[in-house]
């Protein structure tokens, strides 16, 4: 009798398994068109092209992996963030960098926690998704709207270098990162917002790797959008 049909895969196989081929590519243009960088870039010390690269690497698993409501992503976004903090630091991002030191760092192990506690009933490194209300839409966009002017105002007295985007990353980014760990698939249209805000702030600040990336993160926003709702709708109807 053969029971290989029985053993369970490596969580972290499984959940590679599930990117498209799009994805794939996506991936790879990351990594040809990072490595490529660290090798010509002369506008930088290679300590940063180096962690740049890798933070960018496990960034877009991280994306990847989210996009797919795999609970594996976290452990990629915990490394994507260390290595980030420093990026940002030296680039002088200020409101950016706190928000991923002291929450988005945090957050990762919690949502690593929570995520893990529903998993979806077919593929065990998923997470079972769900859907916000009207109501809870439009409380976190006046959030959002509020968090973004005291941000700004606190950016320009510290002397953030792009303190208007950095804002918005930030008051965007608080919300979308604890809808993220409460697993609602609404988390993604604030995604697209920040990841939109991102691309131009490194395009302003002419880093190559990071606007790849960034343009990266907002095509997965947008799919990410896609998949979780499909899942609630076709897997997960208790919505919990």
């Amino acid at each position: 009798m053969d029971n290989t049909k029985n053993i369970p895969k490596n969580i972290f196989i499984q959940a590679f398994l599930n990117l498209k081929w799009f994805e794939w590519v996506m991936f790879l243009t990351m990594i040809f068109i990072g490595g490529y960088y660290v090798l010509t870039d002369n506008t930088h010390p290679m300590w940063y092209l180096i962690v740049n690269y890798i933070c960018s690497i496990m960034g877009v698993c991280c994306i990847f992996l989210c996009a797919h409501a795999s609970w594996v992503n976290w452990i990629f976004g915990i490394v994507n963030t260390s290595l980030y903090v420093v990026i940002l630091a030296y680039n002088h991002v200020f409101g950016t960098m706190a928000l991923e030191l002291f929450y988005y760092l945090p957050i990762n192990i919690m949502g690593l926690i929570m995520w893990k506690k529903h998993l979806d009933n077919k593929e065990k490194d998923k997470c079972k998704t769900r859907v916000m209300s009207w109501k809870m839409r439009i409380i976190m966009a006046i959030i959002v709207i509020l968090c973004a002017i005291i941000c700004h105002y606190i950016l320009v007295k510290i002397g953030g270098a792009t303190a208007w985007f950095d804002a918005f990353v930030v008051a965007v980014g608080l919300n979308a990162m604890f809808y993220e760990v409460k697993r609602y698939a609404d988390q993604y249209y604030l995604w697209i917002i920040a990841d939109f805000i991102a691309v131009i702030q490194w395009f302003i600040l002419a880093d190559v790797i990071m606007f790849t990336k960034k343009s990266i993160y907002l095509v997965m926003a947008v799919i990410g959008l896609f998949n979780w709702r499909r899942m609630q709708k076709e897997r997960n109807l208790e919505n919990t």
